[in-house]
């Protein structure tokens, strides 16, 4: 997917700049579709899954995945192992109403809820810019096709991959838009996730058991066997 190459991720800022990344890198496939949530959204639950598109759909403006009753919105994504997070890729709409400013990422604390998610210091926090020229797609029907190719709608947030190690899912709280107008929804159309997969491995846990007691596993010191052949026990 392409990205305009912004990066709002807090903490690159005044560092090195960050490491480009590339299609290949796309970890969307990875995420696991069934186990998607939002919370405070006005779209069905299987919009969820057509959210993180791939490569032929990248383009595609549906669905627009709208927040419901306020301007905020929780989207929980778990993985079907563990990954290494290198960048998230958002579509966003364009106007200030709609667009997101502020998004905190928790990694692997897929029980946090509008009621606990204040009081949880976030693993990263993204400012996101206003860009692209989306307008609200609402009143089109939802069985009309719509696509767009304009490449600068994409932004790339890189992250600090030291703190995204063993990410096994992460939540996304948008927190706010750009005219920080609660009445108006936030509107997202696309996430690329890209970073480093592995699956997770169980190794069985081996536990012996002794069926009979072996006399020669069981051996008292010298000094304890003469104790006993007197009669101390």
């Amino acid at each position: 997917m392409p990205s305009c190459g912004h990066s709002h991720s807090h903490g690159h800022s005044h560092g090195p700049p960050p490491i480009p990344t590339n299609s290949s890198q796309s970890i969307n496939d990875r995420v696991s579709l069934s186990k998607l949530a939002g919370l405070n959204m006005a779209n069905p639950p299987s919009d969820l899954q057509a959210l993180f598109k791939t490569r032929e759909t990248k383009n595609s403006l549906r669905p627009a995945i709208r927040s419901d009753a306020d301007n905020q919105l929780i989207l929980k994504v778990p993985f079907d192992g563990i990954v290494k997070l290198y960048s998230i890729i958002l579509r966003t709409n364009g106007q200030p109403d709609h667009c997101p400013s502020t998004i905190k990422l928790f990694k692997n604390n897929d029980a946090l809820d509008f009621d606990t998610i204040g009081s949880v210091h976030p693993t990263s926090t993204l400012s996101h810019p206003l860009v692209g020229h989306l307008e609200d797609l609402s009143a089109i029907s939802r069985d009309d096709e719509l696509v767009d190719e304009t490449e600068d709608q994409f932004v790339e947030h890189y992250l600090p991959r030291n703190q995204f190690n063993g990410t096994t899912s992460l939540t996304l709280f948008f927190e706010d838009t750009h005219s920080h107008d609660e009445d108006e929804p936030v509107i997202i159309y696309s996430v690329e996730l890209r970073g480093e997969f592995a699956e997770l491995t169980r190794d069985p846990v081996i536990t012996l058991y002794e069926s009979a007691a072996n006399p020669a596993d069981h051996k008292l010191p010298l000094s304890q066997q003469n104790l006993n052949s007197q009669g101390f026990d």
